[in-house]
């Protein structure tokens, strides 16, 4: 029988590789990938992957999908919405992109 140890399994997730953003104060900020979501965070970015996958949502919809997406994955959620709002779309687009390459999130 295999005996798992919880902790173990957080600090592992919390150990994995992640986008990190320098935010405007320096500090770090990551992007989880995916599969290290804890469980709430994870339904939550499928349903926003959904979204933005529609072809029937509107752009708007589609961008604040996006954005609730990335905040989500972010360990640091509040400073990440603030770095977030100051960020043009364009540079929206980049952190997303990376952070759906670097877990390959579409395929998990």
């Amino acid at each position: 029988m295999a005996i798992l140890d919880f902790k173990t399994l957080l600090d592992d997730a919390a150990k994995a590789p992640a986008v990190e953003l320098k935010d405007l104060k320096g500090g770090v900020i990551k992007l989880r990938r995916f599969e290290h979501l804890p469980g709430s965070d994870f339904k939550n970015v499928l349903t926003y992957i959904d979204i933005i996958q529609d072809e029937k949502v509107s752009e708007g919809g589609k961008i604040d999908a996006m954005d609730r997406c990335l905040i989500a994955a972010a360990d640091r959620k509040d400073a990440f919405k603030e770095a977030l709002e100051l960020l043009p779309m364009s540079a929206r687009n980049t952190v997303f992109t990376a952070w759906m390459e670097d877990g390959d999130t579409g395929n998990s």
